[in-house]
Order: C-alpha cells, then structure tokens, then sequence
C-alpha cells in the first residue's frame, strides 16, 4: 500500500472525530469578539455613578421654612385658584374632568403638583379624586381643595355641570385671595415699625459709642450690665414673637374654612 493511500484510510476512519473538532473550533473562534471590537470596549467609558440626593432632605427643609415665613400658605393659595381656572377653562373646551384636572395640576408648581398626583392618578383611572384632594386641603392655605372635592362629588352625583361651579369656586377664591393680599399689605406698615423698635437699642449702643462712652465693656464685664443685656434681648425677643403672633393669627382668621 502506497503512502497516499494509507494517509487517505487514516483521514476517512476518523472522519467524525475530525468534523467534531473542527465545529468545536469554528464555535469558540466566532465567540471570541474580534480586536477592534474588543478594544472599542475596553476603551469605552463607563457610565459614572451618580448620587442620589436625599428625596426627603431637602422637601422637609424647604417645607419648614415656608412654614416659617408664610410663603408655604401663599403659594397654595395662588396654586389653588389657578387650578380652579385652568381646570375650568379645560371643562368648557370640552375636556373630561379627569383630563381638565391632570391638565390645570400640570401648570401648577412642581411641589405642589407633586402632592396632587394622587389625586390626578384617581380621576385618570376611574375613581373619586375627593379624598386625595381633601387630604391635600389640610395643609395651610389648601383649604380650596375641599371646596373643589364637593364639587366634583356633587357633579358625579347629579350628572350636573361641573365647569360653571368650578369657575364660580375660582371667581369666590381669587376674591378672597385678593382680600388676604390687601390686608397683609395693611399688616406691612405695623410689621415694619415693629422691626424698626427692635432695632432701636443697637441704635443706641452706636450713638453712645460715638459720643466717646464704652456701653460695650459695661454690658459685657460686669454683673448689671450682663443682667440689663440679658433682660433686654429677652424683651426685644418677646416683643418681635407677639408682633408675629398677632399678623399670622389675623391672616389665618381670612382662611377659607
């Protein structure tokens, strides 16, 4: 038997386990990804990690603060009417009630649209909305909300219209937030003067300093002085606490109940 012949008996009995291996071969070289592809990978930034900030951090800090100062009861008094126009303006360009109110939240303030979502998700789906509008209406200036969850209960029940009832409700609040804007302008004038006594014992400190006395090292180095400091500020203090206490319980007397 010639060499040809004996190589060609060798590859026809192994014929399989040649195929096999070379199948096997053919696989793990299509899975290896190919040089400009593996590199375009390697030198592809990654996405870097961002931080998530604290959701709640920062609503409760600028909830305190408008608590503080009042402009957290404002702002939803104004986010309140224009809901109520907006919503009513969508009713009689024949929006559904669902949609008119998705629509007016939608213009509103971010935090204030965020604390009506929930209403807005059960009007979409179906459902009453008045709960979750009079639970937004016990916050300080929302007490709107309550008057518009009775009247989207009372339209529901009767079949009757709701954009004429939400425009009247809207004409009643803006009158009523124009009435609280003119008295706390009134209030301006009392405010200021408050301010103005309380800043009148630093005045005095000044004017003394200037005339070449030394109120500074009495009030500061000796028994008398440190008690007439202390005394003063506690006055000054108490004074601008009841000046406050009077303004707010007046504006919260105009609240719509």
């Amino acid at each position: 038997m010639s060499t040809a012949s004996a190589w060609l008996a060798l590859l026809t009995g192994h014929a399989g386990w040649l195929a096999a291996l070379g199948a096997a071969g053919l696989a793990a070289v299509r899975a290896l990804p190919s040089v400009p592809e593996a590199r375009l990978r390697a030198l592809r930034p990654r996405a870097p990690a961002t931080r998530r900030p604290l959701p709640g951090l920062w609503t409760s800090t600028r909830a305190r603060i408008d608590a503080a100062s009042g402009r957290g009861r404002a702002r939803w008094r104004s986010a309140v009417v224009e809901l109520c126009r907006v919503m009513a303006a969508e009713l009689r360009g024949g929006r559904t009630p669902a949609d008119a109110l998705g629509s007016a939240v939608e213009e509103l303030d971010p935090a204030v649209a965020a604390e009506l979502a929930g209403a807005v998700a059960a009007a979409r789906g179906g459902f009453d909305p008045g709960p979750a509008l009079r639970g937004a209406a016990a916050r300080p200036g929302a007490a709107g909300l309550g008057y518009l969850a009775a009247c989207w209960q009372v339209a529901s029940g009767t079949g009757g219209g709701l954009a004429d009832v939400v425009e009247r409700l809207a004409e009643s609040l803006a009158h009523e937030e124009a009435r609280h804007r003119e008295l706390a302008a009134n209030l301006a004038g009392p405010r200021t003067t408050a301010l103005l006594l309380a800043a009148l014992p630093a005045a005095g400190l000044l004017m003394t300093t200037a005339l070449g006395g030394n109120p500074l090292a009495f009030l500061f180095t000796t028994p008398a002085g440190l008690l007439c400091l202390l005394a003063g500020l506690s006055l000054n203090a108490l004074g601008l606490w009841w000046t406050h206490r009077m303004v707010r319980r007046v504006l919260i007397a105009l609240e719509p109940r």
